[in-house]
């Protein structure tokens, strides 16, 4: 749901913890969106990514919407972040089992589902196959003790 960096900016000089909110594949870099958007919302002449993790990060947390790689870069404070989730709240996988998986969580639960489906229609199959090589078989034999008059 969410990709975390600790971004360091210098003129002037600050320290962020930036939170990319709902990313997903696609578009461009995650890394880079975030430099791009701190580095505007902020008025510094370059933000790079600072080693270590994020949660060795001492800046304040800065969120930045996925969808702000189209409208230019947008920084969210964190009570707007919260506001704009809830106004767009997208329906839940488990109520559209069509859409999107939100988390790698949903994905594997949807996998794991329909490799399930997936087994059980190959056990079928495999039983009915099974079932009229039994009665072919079965009818063969019939055929030969008979002496080829139940044929």
């Amino acid at each position: 749901m969410a990709q975390e960096y600790c971004v360091s900016c210098t003129q002037p000089n600050a320290v962020y913890r930036c939170v990319i909110e709902d990313a997903r594949p696609g578009g461009q870099s995650l890394t880079r969106l975030c430099l791009t958007a701190l580095t505007k919302d902020g008025g510094h002449a370059a933000c790079s990514l600072k080693g270590g993790t994020v949660f060795d990060c001492n800046g304040p947390i800065k969120r930045v919407p996925w969808t702000a790689q189209e409208s230019g870069g947008r920084v969210l404070e964190p009570a707007a972040a919260a506001n704009a989730t809830a106004a767009g709240a997208k329906p839940d996988p488990k109520s559209d089992p069509k859409g999107e998986p939100k988390t790698m969580v949903d994905l594997a639960k949807r996998a794991n589902e329909n490799m399930q489906k997936a087994g059980e229609d190959a056990k079928e199959q495999a039983q009915s196959a099974g079932q009229a090589i039994g009665n072919a078989t079965k009818k063969t034999w019939e055929c030969m003790f008979s002496l080829f008059f139940r044929c």
